[in-house]
């Protein structure tokens, strides 16, 4: 506790880290569906496999949009637009 109060690059790692996790667990309530995301069975077993699948096609749909990304900066390449790396990061890290 005391190395994460007096080291502001341990705090901005873990705050970082923490909003991935925030960020992907907010579009996974997003993408569940079915009972508004209400798991409404209480037999732990299908719950945990209500979570997983959840889980899954989240990372389905993020693992997706990684070739539209590529594809629509290949097809800006091509019309001559200049893309530069900082560019991209932006989109990365949103």
């Amino acid at each position: 506790m005391l190395r994460y109060l007096s080291d502001p690059a341990l705090r901005r790692r873990v705050t970082a880290a923490t909003n991935k996790t925030e960020a992907f667990n907010g579009f996974s309530q997003w993408i569940g569906f079915g009972n508004r995301g209400v798991i409404a069975d209480n037999d732990p077993v299908e719950q945990e496999k209500a979570m997983k699948f959840n889980a899954l096609l989240t990372n389905a749909v993020i693992f997706h949009n990684a070739p539209d990304i590529a594809e629509i900066v290949r097809q800006l390449l091509e019309e001559g637009w200049t893309i530069e790396p900082e560019d991209l990061a932006r989109i990365l890290r949103t």
